[in-house]
């Protein structure tokens, strides 16, 4: 799961430019009045998305679950005959 969120960490920093930005990407955004405050507001975004992601996966490894053992109930089923 944690390579998941570091996945989705990393494609979001990317997309964002946060990831491997340059010198022209820093200057840019001093250029544009990045300040702390939008920092803090696009890690409160990302700690979102994540949360978004965590709850996902969560309910997706549950479905998993359920339909794992449904096919296992009808696997047992269909040996014992009718």
């Amino acid at each position: 799961m944690r390579s998941v969120l570091v996945a989705a960490l990393v494609a979001r920093m990317t997309a964002a430019g946060g990831a491997g930005a340059g010198v022209e990407e820093e200057a840019r955004r001093q250029q544009a009045g990045d300040t702390w405050e939008d920092v803090r507001k696009h890690f409160s975004a990302l700690r979102n998305e994540i949360s978004t992601l965590e709850s996902e996966f969560r309910d997706a490894e549950a479905r998993h679950k359920l339909e794992a053992e449904r096919r296992k109930q009808e696997l047992e089923r269909l040996r014992r005959g009718p």
